[in-house]
């Protein structure tokens, strides 16, 4: 496979700070951890010699790089994202994990259509509408080969602890959501996985859900921190990316009280939400 494109328009909407990819890494953990060290819950034989693997909105190739020491050295895996600077070198690469610079609102290029036997995205769809999250699904299902699989993971950020005793997240959760909202953002995509999967003639779809113990909620302290720094994080990323935006209804010292809040707030009562990972078969061709 090729892995040449180009994208004419950078129009990811993001944070792309050093803090966000380690967030993701340190996500990456939290999640990894959840899951009993399981990557992939999708019935793929990760043995297979001829294996193939896309990871949409790979990031830095974090997720790619864990799983080549689970799979086959023959096998391929490919990582797509729309911010290929932060790619990291190919030196740094497994020989068979190769990563392209890919808008997931866009056609896929020919070299990966109908090539996976395993296509994963995680957490990306709250940067879609409904209509949107719809298109990206169907624009994954063209890489996916007959009776290959889609694994996507997405969050549910309404199902949080709320009530007293958890108003600096119930804080943290407005704030996300009016600030999404203004761009065409989703705050809990988790929940409607599994309908649009169905919607898009996806067969034999499955469903699991996490439940993200944050900070004193956590069954160890290593578990519960993890949470309390994504989500911190991701407060963080919202302060750089819209908080100089003319306008912003959210000031600095808003955005520094709710973050002392916030962390003292988990640290003593902790905090739960969950997120849904749903995997499906596209139909085999007769």
């Amino acid at each position: 496979m090729s892995a040449q494109t180009k994208i004419e328009e950078d129009t990811y909407q993001g944070p792309r700070h050093d803090g966000e990819y380690e967030r993701l890494r340190v996500q990456h953990e939290m999640i990894k951890t959840l899951m009993k060290g399981r990557l992939v819950l999708a019935p793929v034989d990760l043995s297979k010699p001829d294996l193939a693997v896309l990871d949409s909105a790979t990031a830095d190739g974090y997720w790619l790089l864990d799983l080549a020491q689970h799979v086959a050295p023959t096998a391929t895996l490919m990582g797509a994202d729309i911010a290929p600077q932060r790619f990291l070198n190919p030196s740094e690469l497994p020989a068979n994990v190769s990563l392209f610079p890919q808008n997931i609102f866009d056609p896929w290029p020919d070299y990966a259509q109908n090539a996976f036997d395993l296509v994963h995205q995680r957490f990306v769809l709250p940067v879609c509408s409904d209509q949107t999250s719809m298109d990206v699904i169907r624009n994954l299902l063209v890489c996916v080969k007959s009776g290959g699989y889609l694994m996507l993971h997405d969050a549910d950020f309404d199902s949080i602890e709320e009530g007293e005793g958890h108003e600096a997240m119930e804080r943290l959760r407005d704030v996300l959501r009016r600030s999404w909202s203004m761009i065409g953002y989703n705050l809990s995509p988790g929940p409607k996985l599994r309908g649009w999967f169905e919607h898009a003639g996806l067969e034999d779809v499955h469903e699991e859900i996490l439940h993200i113990k944050v900070g004193a909620s956590a069954d160890n302290r290593e578990d519960g921190e993890r949470p309390i720094g994504v989500l911190l994080a991701a407060l963080d990323g919202i302060r750089v990316n819209m908080g100089k935006m003319s306008g912003f209804f959210f000031s600095d010292e808003d955005f520094a009280k709710l973050k002392i809040d916030l962390k003292k707030e988990l640290e003593t009562n902790g905090n739960c939400y969950n997120t849904h990972i749903v995997w499906a078969r596209k139909a085999a061709e007769v």
